[in-house]
């Protein structure tokens, strides 16, 4: 019996030093860093898709919802205008929601021109958070500003 468990170990570990050591010779991906030079490797599409913050323009299906601390502008579509995130698609499938802060909603120029039908060009922060509701909706600290388009 000692003999089969002591085999067995000894099997098992010939197997688990193999595959440890298996990659020593491989190269690699983007980011890594490799084990022989040290050396990191880095893309430069990446570094400019995060150069640059998400920007989409929509219609409002409605009148603004001003609550306390938030407003809420509906849209339900959205074109992107500058989109290195490439969620477009998340936003435009369902229409999205804004939950705009208070503050930031109030530095907005013409705000009286927040109604239905009205063009609304939106930046959000580089990675925005998003809700896996129909339709999502972007909470207050992904959104940097909100401003009219119609002249």
């Amino acid at each position: 019996m000692k003999k089969m468990v002591i085999g067995s170990v000894l099997l098992g570990s010939v197997f688990v030093m193999s595959g440890c050591t298996s990659g020593l010779n491989t190269s690699a991906s983007e980011g890594q860093t490799t084990k022989r030079t040290g050396e990191i490797s880095t893309s430069t599409t990446n570094e400019i898709n995060y150069e640059s913050n998400p920007i989409f323009e929509g219609r409002l299906i409605g009148d603004p919802v001003i609550d306390k601390n938030s407003v809420i502008l509906s849209f339900e579509s959205v074109d992107a205008v500058n989109d290195p995130e490439s969620i477009h698609d998340v936003l435009d499938s369902n229409g999205v929601v804004l939950n705009v802060d208070k503050t930031i909603f109030d530095k907005t120029k013409h705000k009286e021109k927040f109604k239905q039908g009205a063009l609304v060009e939106f930046t959000l922060t580089k990675t925005p958070a998003l809700t896996y509701s129909i339709p999502p909706q972007v909470p207050g600290d992904s959104i940097k500003s909100v401003q009219i388009k119609d002249n």
